[in-house]
């Protein structure tokens, strides 16, 4: 767990743990080239899976808690499961969660929202997705395209799960929108349809949390153009990389994410291949 500062909003890292992504995610993926950019990121590179980490964020800010993703669920990976140990190591009562930020709504960013019994873990939260997430995860059509039996099919059933107890509750956000002080939500469109980022302001001051903008540091920074097998919209999700990138190198604004390695915050800056992530 780490806590950060921007302005007067309390930023926590909530470790869950991580997986490990093996090369055919990565459509891709070439050989040499993912060698040379693990070199240039300085992670480690077995030449076979490169590691995911998996956390959220919670963030306290004028007496509130808002959550920032909420983890894989129960029995996602054997490495991977701590994400409420790390909510109770930061001594906050989810009773006291004030709404439930999702970068998007994969069932590692939402996988502990429900109990078991499919309970609201959050009961006081109210859910913000980007708008186009909710009717894609519980819309007939994508998930009729999922093959029964199949990994995305059951993905798709553990959001559902985790998801259904905010229905009367939620909110689509559509666009560039503040949801609370501080906190804007930002469509960054492709991976899946409302993936968005969540942009803090304070005092002066500013953090990006950039979702699932990459997946792997090793590979993704230093080769822009290298999405994943699950981008719902795989050019959509480069194009927004490419620019997020070109545009953080600029203005130099930190960033965290999900899938980004600890301890952060990092700025992204150009590098003899692509780009890399330096610590602030």
């Amino acid at each position: 767990m780490m806590h950060y500062r921007v302005g007067d909003i309390e930023v926590i890292t909530l470790v869950d743990g991580h997986g490990r992504a093996p090369n055919a995610l990565f459509p891709d993926y070439e050989a040499d080239r993912a060698a040379a950019a693990a070199r240039q990121a300085g992670e480690d590179y077995d030449g076979e899976t490169v590691e995911v980490p998996i956390h959220g964020f919670a963030l306290r800010h004028g007496g509130e808690i808002t959550l920032v993703d909420a983890g894989a669920p129960d029995g996602y990976a054997d490495t991977t499961g701590a994400y409420l140990d790390s909510l109770a190591a930061a001594g906050i009562d989810p009773a006291g969660v004030t709404r439930l930020a999702m970068t998007h709504l994969h069932v590692d960013h939402v996988g502990q929202m429900a109990d078991a019994a499919g309970k609201a873990r959050f009961p006081n939260a109210e859910l913000f997705s980007g708008a186009g997430d909710w009717d894609h995860f519980f819309g007939d059509a994508p998930y009729a395209a999922t093959r029964t039996g199949g990994r995305e099919r059951a993905s798709f059933d553990l959001t559902r799960h985790a998801c259904r107890p905010y229905a009367d509750r939620r909110h689509d956000v559509a666009g560039e929108t503040e949801i609370a002080p501080g906190i804007t939500m930002l469509p960054l469109p492709g991976h899946t349809p409302g993936h968005s980022g969540i942009r803090l302001s304070d005092g002066g001051e500013t953090l990006l949390i950039w979702g699932d903008t990459i997946h792997a540091a090793a590979f993704q920074m230093a080769e822009p153009d290298w999405g994943v097998l699950f981008d719902v919209d795989r050019a959509a999700a480069r194009a927004t990389r490419k620019r997020l990138f070109e545009q953080l190198a600029n203005d130099g604004t930190p960033i965290l994410g999900p899938h980004v390695p600890r301890p952060g915050p990092w700025r992204v800056e150009r590098a003899p291949i692509g780009y890399r992530l330096a610590p602030l």
